[in-house]
C-alpha cells in the first residue's frame, strides 16, 4: 500500500514523562506528512518525510531539516523515531529493509513484530474496504513507548 492516510490518537511515554494528542498521517509513496496535535488541538509537531530526507516544524513555527530534525525528534521523544519503518508498521507489515521477528495471532493476522530494536504489538484490527488494518497498537523500544488508536483510514483507489 503506497497511498493511504489515517487519523487517530497517539500517546507517547518515556520514563515518567509523556504526552498524548491527535495524529494525522498522509502517505504517498516515499513521501509522508505527519501531524501530531496537542491535547487541545493545536499542532505540536509537523513532520515531513521524503525518502531519506526529513524536516520537522514545531507549533511555534521553528523548522529543522535532516540530522537536526532527527536529533530534535530524538530529544523530544526519548528515542530515535523510526519514521521510515513506521509507514510499514502502521499498515501491519514489517519494513522490507531490515531483519524482523514476527508472530501471527490465532486470527491469522500479525500479532507482534520485532524490528530494529522496536517491538510492535497489534492489539486490534478493523476492516477498511475489505482489508484488515490496525486499529490499536503499541510500539516500544528501550526508553520509549507509543500507543496508537486509529479512528479512520482512507485508502487511495
Amino acid at each position: 500500500m503506497d497511498r493511504w492516510s489515517l487519523d487517530g490518537r497517539v500517546a507517547i511515554a518515556r520514563g515518567t514523562e509523556g504526552f498524548s494528542g491527535g495524529l494525522s498521517w498522509r502517505q504517498d509513496g516515499a513521501h509522508a506528512d505527519i501531524e501530531i496535535r496537542g491535547p487541545l488541538g493545536g499542532t505540536a509537531l509537523s513532520i515531513e518525510v521524503d525518502g531519506a530526507r526529513m524536516s520537522v516544524a514545531d507549533g511555534r513555527g521553528a523548522s529543522l531539516d535532516g540530522d537536526a530534525a532527527l536529533e530534535f525528534l530524538t530529544s523530544e521523544l526519548g528515542a530515535p523515531l523510526p519514521v521510515g519503518q513506521l509507514r510499514f508498521w502502521l499498515v501491519g507489515v514489517s519494513a522490507p529493509d531490515a531483519p524482523q521477528l514476527e508472530s501471527i495471532g490465532t486470527d491469522g493476522r500479525l500479532a507482534t513484530l520485532e524490528q530494529l530494536g522496536w517491538r510492535v504489538r497489534y492489539l486490534r484490527y478493523q476492516s477498511v474496504s475489505g482489508i484488515a488494518l490496525p486499529a490499536r497498537m503499541e510500539i516500544e523500544s528501550e526508553g520509549m513507548r507509543m500507543r496508537l488508536a486509529i479512528a479512520n483510514w482512507t485508502l487511495a483507489p
